[in-house]
């Protein structure tokens, strides 16, 4: 609990940091893009404790404490280690999607890399984000991969604004996660969490079928 919680302490101070040097600013210099990258390297991690915006820092630390706990329970430091090689797999995912110099900040994709481990490790630990009834990591994280989804889409066909936030490097963090959750998860836990996974799929099916 202490790691999850020492990253949302960081992301929270980073959120506050452009307050000083101005939003623009600090993303033009700490924010990730390619140009970035080429010539200050560290951007690849001053960008993953940036945030455009309230909204956006507030879901991201919602899920980050649910599945960082879950994570962290289960793989001790090693949660770190997801996290990072999410984080930079979607950074370098992104580069391939959004144009050279486009800025992205965000823990996204770190948090996807949890997600994806957490929802194959722990599937049936209880969150209480986004509603106030438990719900299982499973079926949150799955629904925030379909929410992302739809964000990536809607960007793309300009039914959204464009923003800093990298859709395309979330699901870059994700396959992380899952490589990580696959190695880690037994055959009992995987059992469960595909069932789950297909009782997801099958019931919005039947009731649009029914209703």
């Amino acid at each position: 609990m202490k790691i999850t919680l020492l990253l949302i302490l960081l992301c929270i101070i980073g959120f506050f940091l452009p307050v000083f040097s101005g939003v623009e600013e600090a993303f033009d210099n700490y924010g990730f893009s390619g140009e970035n990258l080429v010539s200050r390297p560290w951007v690849l991690l001053t960008s993953v404790f940036l945030h455009n915006g309230l909204a956006h820092l507030l879901s991201n630390m919602f899920i980050l404490f649910f599945f960082g706990i879950a994570v962290e329970a289960e793989l001790g430091k090693k949660m770190l280690l997801v996290f990072f090689l999410g984080a930079f797999a979607g950074s370098f995912l992104s580069l391939f999607v959004y144009p050279f110099d486009t800025i992205s900040v965000g823990a996204s994709a770190g948090i996807f890399a949890l997600v994806g481990t957490g929802i194959l490790v722990r599937p049936f630990d209880l969150s209480f984000y986004p509603l106030v009834v438990p719900v299982p990591l499973a079926f949150l994280g799955i629904f925030y991969a379909i929410y992302n989804a739809y964000g990536f889409v809607a960007e793309l066909s300009g039914l959204e604004a464009a923003s800093n936030i990298s859709y395309i490097a979330h699901f870059g963090g994700l396959f992380v996660g899952l490589y990580f959750g696959f190695r880690e998860a037994g055959k009992k836990e995987m059992r469960m969490a595909l069932l789950m996974f297909l009782i997801m799929i099958i019931a919005p099916l039947l009731w649009i079928l029914l209703f």
